[in-house]
């Protein structure tokens, strides 16, 4: 059948869409498929567009050596869905696609002919230019054995993976990229009397000298204990702990609402941080709904039972739970943003998504509706 596909997973091709759609970062390229059996279509001019047809076999090599990757026995399997590309047939064409300048959502329509002009094929591109957002990552230190301090996390945090991490999934679906804010370690130690004080009054406590730092860290009620640990300069701050509780579960993380702070456990997965980052983006979304704001996911909800759908697509980043690391471009974009904008919140130290941060939508998934995170 015709159409345009993705050729490697989490690479800024949304081909649920209708039609299908294609992020290609300013100043950069983009690899779509066309299936074209035949071979005989052709583009329709696009001068906002450099689009050049690229050597199939380099390709399929790619394709090859990638999914030999994913495939080694000990590969997790959240891991290898969202991330195996497809196997491709003599059919299929591939295109390196530039923009010669910013392309909004929904993007510029490509046009795929036959000799005959028919129309068989249309690819909505969008060109964006890249956000920065500063991401600080603290370890949650307590006093030890013989008072010196001890990680609270059992699996504390590598600051270096968790960015790699998100920039792999960010950059290349929506030219996000999350800039590291150098940051200490944080001592909560409980045995001094102004952090009992501070313990107390978050946790309802009335006698003060009970308090101590919980294993179990409820982001409800500590949440603001936090605040005042955040890192000067940076966008949104990470901490790691080991337990987290919220909303009635044990999640991997929590982004905290109107804070600019988000925890992870030990417990994380891989992808925990840049999920929590899409928390933090959808806060500040233009869209209207914001569904990923807080605790807005990809859920499905089943129309008749009101129960969430458990059978969803693992490869989606903003599931309920062990995210993949998929999301969709939506067909719309907020007019309040622009370079320009995007830059003064950079220079005052807001966080870009003030102005609108890229706007993405999860494929579907595990936890809810159509979504937005930004848009230039």
């Amino acid at each position: 059948m015709v159409g345009f596909q993705e050729v490697f997973r989490c690479s800024g091709i949304d081909e649920r869409r209708s039609p299908p759609g294609m992020v290609v970062p300013l100043g950069g390229d983009n690899i779509v498929a066309l299936i074209d059996p035949g071979r005989k279509l052709k583009f329709e001019p696009a001068h906002a567009l450099e689009i050049k047809e690229i050597d199939a076999a380099q390709i399929r090599t790619r394709v090859i050596q990638v999914r030999d990757t994913f495939s080694e026995p000990d590969i997790d399997p959240q891991l290898k869905a969202a991330s195996l590309p497809a196997i491709f047939n003599g059919d299929a064409r591939f295109f390196e696609i530039k923009g010669r300048g910013k392309i909004g959502f929904p993007g510029l329509v490509v046009i795929a002919r036959s000799a005959n002009k028919t129309m068989e094929a249309k690819l909505q591109v969008a060109v964006l230019p890249e956000i920065k957002i500063k991401v600080a990552f603290r370890n949650v230190m307590v006093p030890g054995n013989g008072g010196a301090p001890a990680f609270h996390a059992k699996n504390p945090c590598n600051d270096q993976p968790e960015l790699l991490t998100m920039n792999n999934i960010w950059r290349p679906q929506a030219n996000i990229r999350f800039e590291r804010v150098p940051s200490d370690r944080v001592v909560i130690d409980d045995s001094q009397a102004s952090v009992k004080q501070e313990l107390a009054k978050a946790l309802g406590m009335k006698d003060t000298s009970l308090a101590t730092f919980p294993d179990v860290i409820d982001v409800e009620k500590l949440k603001g204990f936090f605040v005042k640990h955040k890192v000067p300069g940076a966008h949104l701050t990470i901490f790691c702990v080991d337990k987290l509780f919220s909303n009635g579960s044990f999640p991997n993380g929590s982004f905290a609402r109107g804070l600019d702070l988000a925890f992870i456990c030990s417990q994380r997965g891989p992808n925990t941080s840049a999920h929590e980052a899409g928390h933090f983006l959808g806060y500040y979304s233009k869209s209207a709904t914001k569904p990923w704001d807080s605790q807005g996911h990809t859920l499905e909800i089943d129309p008749k039972t009101r129960k969430e759908n458990r059978a969803e697509d693992i490869k989606m980043l903003m599931r309920g739970e062990a995210p993949g690391g998929k999301f969709r471009t939506t067909s719309s974009r907020s007019s309040a943003t622009s370079p320009a904008s995007i830059r003064r919140a950079n220079r005052a130290g807001n966080p870009p998504g003030v102005d609108g941060v890229r706007r993405v939508v999860p494929r579907t998934a595990r936890n809810s509706s159509a979504s937005q995170i930004a848009s230039p």
